[in-house]
């Protein structure tokens, strides 16, 4: 693994040296997935894919939801990148937020099966 220094300004921005951004193909511009990692006390930066898409699937809050979500997400070949899950009201309701690639997907298909579960409660799909 590569390592070299970099400082973090006074706005909280660093510098990603160019040897990193030219192995991982990372232009001007590009959006950048950040991740805390606060148990080993690191932040760790990925690139987005250009062809990923961000989902929010709200379900509800019940042993196996997020299971069975994800089950109709893979059958559906759904290429998950990231993930994160919340509970937002104890009990009732959480959310899944999905970074994906949905090139292999017919969107229209997978928001029905997703909306048929009783499990979900619904889903918005955004650029990232």
């Amino acid at each position: 693994m590569n390592t070299q220094n970099t400082k973090i300004d006074s706005k909280g921005r660093m510098v990603i040296p160019n040897a990193f951004r030219e192995s991982l193909g990372i232009k001007k511009g590009e959006n950048i997935i950040i991740e805390l990692d606060k148990e080993n006390e690191r932040i760790i930066l990925f690139p987005i894919e250009k062809k990923v898409k961000k989902m929010l699937i709200y379900l509800s809050d019940k042993p196996g939801s997020l299971t069975k979500t994800a089950e109709i997400l893979s059958k559906n070949k759904v290429d998950l990148v990231y993930t994160e899950s919340r509970s937002t009201k104890r009990g009732k309701e959480a959310v899944w937020t999905i970074v994906a690639d949905f090139s292999k997907t017919n969107l229209q298909k997978l928001k029905k099966e997703l909306e048929k579960e009783k499990l979900i409660l619904k889903t918005k799909l955004t650029k990232v």
